[in-house]
C-alpha cells in the first residue's frame, strides 16, 4: 500500500540448414502452436528441435528445457523475463527469439533457425588466418555491444553459441538466457577432458567466483577475449587440466598465460589486445565490447591501439607501417636520412594541425560563450521584470507565492521571446523543471514539450540542450505514469549520448538511470535491474559513492531488491543511502526525505511499524513545511504514515488520512494517475478491514478497470488490484467470483 519514490548450455545448430541428426530415436514432443519436424541436438539443459511455427509458417529452433532446469519458481520467472528481453534485440548478427511458453510443465522458447556451424568449427574447416579471424570477431563484438546498450548481458559466450553461416556471417545465440539457470544452480559442474571444458572455461574470474553482483558487460568482454585467444593461439588462456575444483581456482586466482609464451605467431600488439580483454581485474579490461571491436579494427587497419601507451614513437611507427607499401628501394638506401625527414615532417604537421584546430576551437568557444551570455542576460532580465511586477500594492498585504510568480511568467514567455526561439526554449525549460518541483506535472509537460520542439527545430536532435530537454520531458511523463512514452524517449536520448559522449559520461549515466526508472514503472523489473547495476558499477568507479547520481541509482536498485524479497540487501542499501544523504545533504533535502520515506516504507512492510511511523512523521513535517500540503511528495508521506498507523491497529486515524490524500489526488492529479489509484486501493483495503465491503468492492472494481485499460492486464499493479478485489469478494462469501477472478 505504500508509495516508493523514485543462459543456456544447449548445443547449437550445425550442418547445412541445421539438419536433424540421423538415426535419432527420440520421440517427437508435442508443443501447442508448433509442428515438430525432428531433433537438432541435446544438451545439459534439454533438447533442441527443428519445428514450424504454425501461426507464421516459419521454421524455428525450438528449445525445450529439461524438468528441474530452474532451482526455484523465482528463477523460472527470471528466465521468462530474460526471454522477453532477448526477444527485443533486433540485430543482423543476433539470432532472434520469437516466442516462449510452458508446455506440459516444461519451459520452451523458439528462436531463429540459423543454418551454420559453431565459430571454432568454421575457423577450422575454412583454415582462416589471423586477419579473417579478427574480422569475424569484430563483427561478433559489435553484436554483443548492441545487446549491452539495451541492458542485456549474455553471460555464456562461447564458440558453440556463435554460429557462422555459409556466407561467413556470425550470429550470436541465446542472449541473456543463461542468467536464470546459472544463478539458480548451487554450483556448476565441469567436465574436463584434455583441452576441452564446459562453459566455465569461458567465464570471467568474477563469474567463476560466483560474485553475481560483480557480473556486468565487462564479464562478456572477458569471454570474447577467451574466444579470440583460443581461435588465434589454439589453446585456452588457462591450464584446463586437473579436477574441476583446481580449474575453478585457477580461473578465479591466476592471470592468463601470455600468448607469446605459447606461440610467436602472435605479434606484441595483438598480445596487448588479448591481455587487455583478459585482464583479471574488470577495471583494466576494455570498458565495453564496442571498445574491443574498435581496437580490433585499429589493429587490422594498422592504426594505434587504445590498449597501448600512445607514445610519439609508437604513433609514428604505426603511420609508417600503414603506408609501408609505398616505400621504394631508393628509400631503403637512404633510410636514416628519410627517417629524420619524416620525423620532422610529422612533428611539424601535427603542430600545424593542432594550431589550426585550437584556433577554430577558440573561435567556436567565443561564439558559444557570446550566445550563452546573451541568453543568460535575456533570461535574467525576463525573470527580474517578472519579479518586480508583483508589487505590494497589487498584493494588498497577502503573501505572494512562488507559484504565482511563475504563473505570471508563463503567460508572457511566448510573446516576449517570439523572435528569439532559443531564449524562449531556455525560459520554458526553467519553467518546466520548476513546475515539476512544485508538483504540477501538467504545466511542466506543457513547457518542456514546447522547449523540445523549439530546440529540435533550431539546434537539431543531437545538441546537448535538446537532449536535456527531451530527458526532462520524459521524466515528467514518468511522473504522470506515461511510462511507455518515457521509455521510448529515454532510449532515444541514451543512444545519442552513448555515441556522442561515450559510455561513462555523467549525462549518459543519467540517461541510463532514467531509462531504468521508466522500465521499473512498467513492471519490467529484471531489465531495470540490469540497467541499474550497469550504471552503478560505472558510477561507483568514476564518480564515487557520495555523488548524488550514484546515491540515486543505489536507492532505485534497493527498491528493486525490496520488490523481489532480497530483504537484507535492500535494507542495508536503504540505510546506507539515507546515512550518506543525511551527512552530505542535511535532513531537509528532498533526496534525504525520499530516502527516509523509502526506508520507512520498507520497515513497515517488514512489521517494524513503530520505527516506520517515526520516520514517516519526520519526513511529513518537513515536507509540509517546505512543499505545502498538496505537493505529491507530501501526499506520499501522508499515505505511508497512514499505512504505518493501520499496521499498528490505529485504523481510524489511518482511514481519515487515506481519504484526505485521495481527495487531494483526485482533484490535483486526476482520476487515472498512478498515485490516485494507489490511494484508492488503500482506502478500499481499510474499508474492507472495517467490514464496509460494498463500498470497498466498488472502489476496488474501479481501480482494476482503470489499471487494465491504462497499464494492461499483466502489469504488476493490475495483478495486485485483481488480487485485492478477489480478497474483498472472498470476505463477502462470493467465493466463485473470487476464484474465477484469480484464475
Amino acid at each position: 500500500m505504500a508509495d516508493q519514490e523514485n543462459g543456456s548450455d544447449l548445443p547449437t545448430l550445425s550442418g547445412p540448414g541445421g539438419a536433424p541428426s540421423r538415426g535419432s530415436s527420440c520421440p517427437l514432443p508435442e508443443v501447442e502452436g508448433y509442428e515438430i519436424l525432428g531433433p537438432l541436438g541435446e544438451g545439459g539443459m534439454g533438447t533442441v528441435w527443428r519445428a514450424v511455427q504454425q501461426a507464421t509458417r516459419r521454421e524455428v529452433a525450438l528449445k525445450l528445457l529439461r524438468t528441474g532446469a530452474f532451482g526455484s519458481e523465482k528463477a523460472r520467472l527470471r528466465f521468462d523475463r530474460e526471454v522477453e528481453l532477448a526477444a527485443r534485440l533486433e540485430h543482423p548478427h543476433i539470432a532472434r527469439v520469437y516466442d516462449s511458453g510452458i508446455c506440459q510443465g516444461e519451459s520452451y522458447y523458439a528462436m531463429e533457425l540459423v543454418a551454420g556451424v559453431a565459430l571454432d568449427e568454421y575457423v577450422a574447416q575454412h583454415r582462416l588466418g589471423q586477419q579473417q579471424i579478427l574480422a569475424l570477431m569484430e563483427t561478433v563484438c559489435r553484436a554483443v555491444q548492441h545487446a549491452h546498450q539495451r541492458g542485456v548481458i549474455h553471460r555464456d559466450l562461447k564458440p558453440s553459441n556463435i554460429l557462422v553461416t555459409p556466407d561467413g556471417q556470425p550470429h550470436v545465440l541465446d542472449f541473456g538466457l543463461a542468467k536464470a539457470v546459472l544463478e539458480g544452480q548451487a554450483d556448476v559442474s565441469v567436465t574436463v577432458q584434455g583441452e576441452v571444458a564446459g562453459t566455465p572455461a569461458y567465464m570471467a574470474p568474477e563469474q567463476a567466483a560466483g560474485r553475481v553482483d560483480a557480473i556486468d558487460t565487462r564479464s562478456d568482454v572477458y569471454s570474447l577475449g577467451v574466444i579470440l585467444y583460443r581461435l588465434l593461439i589454439g589453446t585456452s588462456p588457462h591450464d584446463l587440466s586437473g579436477t574441476p575444483y583446481e580449474l575453478m581456482r585457477r580461473l578465479v586466482e591466476e592471470e592468463v598465460r601470455r600468448p607469446r609464451d605459447l606461440t610467436k605467431a602472435v605479434d606484441r600488439e595483438l598480445e596487448v589486445l588479448l591481455l587487455k580483454a583478459l585482464a583479471h581485474d574488470p577495471e583494466r579490461r576494455y570498458a565495453s565490447a564496442g571498445d574491443m571491436a574498435d581496437d580490433i579494427r585499429n589493429y587490422l587497419t594498422h592504426e594505434p591501439l587504445t590498449a597501448k601507451s600512445p607514445t610519439t614513437v609508437y604513433f609514428l611507427r604505426k603511420r609508417l607501417r600503414k603506408y609501408r607499401g609505398r616505400v621504394t628501394v631508393a628509400a631503403l638506401m637512404v633510410g636514416a636520412l628519410l627517417g629524420m625527414a619524416v620525423w620532422s615532417y610529422v612533428r611539424v604537421a601535427e603542430e600545424r594541425d593542432r594550431a589550426v584546430t585550437a584556433e577554430a576551437d577558440a573561435v567556436a568557444a567565443r561564439d558559444e560563450a557570446r550566445d550563452e551570455a546573451a541568453k543568460a542576460t535575456a533570461v535574467t532580465e525576463f525573470l527580474r521584470e517578472t519579479l518586480s511586477s508583483i508589487d505590494p500594492a497589487a498584493a494588498r498585504g497577502r503573501e505572494v507565492t512562488v507559484r504565482e510568480v511563475f504563473d505570471k511568467a508563463a503567460k508572457k514567455v511566448g510573446t516576449k521571446f517570439a523572435d528569439r526561439p532559443l531564449v524562449q526554449a531556455a525560459v520554458r525549460e526553467t519553467l518546466g523543471v520548476t513546475y515539476l518541483a512544485l508538483g504540477d506535472s501538467a504545466s511542466a509537460c506543457s513547457h518542456l514539450s514546447a522547449a523540445v520542439d523549439l530546440r529540435l527545430r533550431h539546434l537539431g536532435q543531437e545538441h546537448p540542450d535538446t537532449l536535456k530537454a527531451m530527458n526532462d520531458l520524459a521524466m515528467v511523463w514518468c511522473e504522470q505514469g506515461r511510462y511507455v512514452e518515457a521509455e521510448r524517449t529515454h532510449r532515444q536520448v541514451l543512444g545519442i549520448r552513448q555515441r556522442v559522449l561515450g559510455q561513462e559520461h555523467p549525462s549518459t549515466l543519467a540517461s541510463m538511470n532514467s531509462l531504468a526508472n521508466a522500465l521499473y514503472g512498467q513492471g519490467k523489473d529484471a531489465e531495470a535491474a540490469l540497467v541499474y547495476n550497469a550504471v552503478l558499477s560505472v558510477q561507483r568507479r568514476v564518480l564515487g559513492e557520495e555523488q548524488p547520481g550514484t546515491l540515486g541509482t543505489m536507492a532505485n536498485l534497493a527498491a528493486v531488491m525490496d520488490d523481489h524479497g532480497m530483504d537484507a540487501e535492500a535494507e542495508a542499501m536503504y540505510r546506507q543511502v539515507l546515512e550518506i544523504r543525511l551527512q552530505v545533504l542535511g535532513d531537509d533535502h528532498p533526496d534525504t526525505l525520499a530516502s527516509m520515506n523509502n526506508l520507512a516504507t520498507f520497515l513497515c512492510d517488514r512489521g517494524k511499524a513503530v520505527e516506520a511511523e517515526r520516520l514517516h512523521r519526520q519526513a511529513l513535517r518537513t515536507r509540509q513545511w517546505i512543499l505545502g500540503n498538496e505537493h505529491p511528495d507530501t501526499l506520499a508521506s501522508m499515505n505511508n504514515l497512514a499505512v504505518a498507523l493501520c499496521e499498528q491497529g490505529n485504523g481510524a486515524e489511518g482511514a481519515a488520512i487515506f481519504r484526505q490524500v485521495l481527495e487531494v489526488q483526485q482533484r490535483v492529479l486526476g482520476a487515472e494517475h498512478p498515485h490516485t489509484l494507489k490511494a484508492m486501493s488503500n482506502v478500499a483495503t481499510v474499508l474492507c478491514d472495517q467490514r464496509k465491503y460494498a463500498e470497498a468492492e466498488t472502489i476496488s472494481r474501479q481501480v482494476l478497470e482503470i489499471r487494465r485499460r491504462v497499464l494492461g492486464k499483466l502489469h504488476p499493479d493490475t495483478l495486485a488490484s485483481r488480487d485485492d478485489l478477489a480478497g474483498i469478494l472472498e470476505a463477502q462469501g462470493k467465493t466463485e467470483e473470487a476464484k474465477a477472478l484469480r484464475e
